[in-house]
């Protein structure tokens, strides 16, 4: 397993293991994780479609929102100041 497939695994976990009580504290986490992928030369779109595979297979409750949140932040779908991959 490379590095960029070990940081989209440390986002499963962290997504499985997510609750309301630290779900903000969670999302910095997968921001930053985020951030390492893009600082490693990860393409977006295969981050984005390595993520939405997940996503997809997840049922509507804490972990699917929580994907979809980190999904935002890798399409873009964020305030500029937090967008990681600027193209």
């Amino acid at each position: 397993m490379n590095d960029m497939e070990e940081i989209i695994e440390q986002i499963k976990i962290l997504a499985g293991s997510v609750n309301e009580e630290k779900y903000d504290t969670e999302i910095k986490r997968g921001y930053e994780l985020l951030v390492k992928l893009h600082d490693l030369g990860a393409e977006k779109e295969s981050v984005y479609q390595s993520l939405l595979a997940y996503h997809s297979g997840l049922e509507d409750g804490i972990t699917y929102n929580y994907i979809a949140d980190l999904l935002d932040y890798v399409a873009g779908w964020c305030s500029a100041s937090n967008r990681i991959w600027k193209d």
